[in-house]
Formats: structure tokens, C-alpha cells, sequence
């Protein structure tokens, strides 16, 4: 298309390259024409690409918190979303059952003021935990986001996700995983 372009350009040109003077409004209008050509041209390579790739997809995040267990020396609780940020991570946890049965089995506070958990930032972040268990809610996220098909979100989890040999007690509300790393 370059070529293309420069050849249609180059016929309103003198030997050194110049604008012919009496050329002047033809070669505007082949500039024209030739940059509304290329312009589209990319468009149409930029919508292709677009295309191709497409959004980006999900992946793993991790938020912390600590509850209750903080005040016998257990570790924080970790859960694990697929999401496109750590705000997204979050609001997705917020919608999440087991969330809330974890919220409000574990999170009380012991006078009964409301929840006593505290999100750590410091060990939430993109991807899975390096150390320790966490709780994988990726299959509960994914069922929860599937269309009406007869299976329900508890049964869907109970039979895609695996669970360690010591979840940490109490159980959530589906059995999502616990895994060691």
C-alpha cells in the first residue's frame, strides 16, 4: 500500500521530489484520498487484532483475611477468585456463599458487635498463595456464574473440587478446595 501511495503521489512531483506548482490541488487531493485509504486500512487491521485477542481473560487472585483465628495464633485465611483485579477479586468474594458462611461463622465478633476481620493487603495479590492453604473458590464462581441447568451451585462444587486432607474447620458452605502448596 506504501508503494501503492507513493507512486500515485510521486506523478504530481518534479525530479527532486517537489510539488509541481500547477499540480498542487490534485496532489492534495491524492494525499487526501491515499491517507483516508491507509486510515481505514488500519482500522480494519486494528478491529482484526482486537478480534483476535479479545479481552483479557480472568485470572487467579488471592485475598486474606484474619478472624477470629488471629487471637489463637492461626494463620489468616486466604481465598482464591479468578478476577481481573484485586477490586474485582473482591467484589466477586462478596458475592460468593461460602464467603459469607466463612463471614459469619468464623468473623463474629465474640461480643457480638459485628464482624472482627481484618483484610490484609499485604498478602493479597494476583495469583495463588506460595505457601500455606487456601480456599479455591474458582469452581463456586464458576457454577455460580453458569446458567439454570438442574445442577445447583452446592452440587456443582461438591463434585469438581477437590479438598486437602485438613481443611481448616469450619468447613464452607460447598466444600471448596483447600489447597496445600
Amino acid at each position: 500500500m506504501a508503494a501503492r501511495h507513493r507512486a500515485v503521489l510521486d506523478q504530481y512531483r518534479d525530479a527532486e521530489g517537489e510539488v509541481i506548482e500547477e499540480k498542487l490541488r490534485e496532489y492534495d487531493d491524492a494525499r487526501i484520498t491515499t491517507a483516508i485509504e491507509a486510515s481505514d486500512h488500519l482500522d480494519t487491521v486494528r478491529n482484526r487484532l482486537a478480534h483476535l485477542l479479545g479481552p483479557p481473560a480472568p485470572s487467579p487472585f488471592t485475598l486474606t483475611f484474619a478472624g477470629q483465628e488471629r487471637y489463637a495464633g492461626e494463620a489468616p485465611r486466604s481465598f482464591v477468585v479468578n478476577a481481573m483485579n484485586l477490586d474485582d477479586a473482591a467484589r466477586i468474594l462478596a458475592g460468593l456463599p461460602s464467603w459469607h458462611e466463612w463471614y459469619l461463622a468464623d468473623a463474629g465478633a465474640p461480643d457480638g458487635r459485628g464482624a472482627d476481620i481484618i483484610y490484609l493487603p499485604e498478602q493479597s495479590h494476583p495469583g495463588l498463595p506460595t505457601r500455606g492453604e487456601y480456599v479455591d473458590l474458582r469452581d463456586e464462581q464458576e457454577a455460580a456464574a453458569l446458567p439454570s441447568t438442574g445442577v445447583t451451585r452446592t452440587s456443582r462444587a461438591r463434585l469438581s473440587v477437590p479438598v486437602t486432607a485438613l481443611p481448616l474447620a469450619p468447613a464452607p458452605a460447598s466444600p471448596a478446595a483447600r489447597t496445600s502448596h
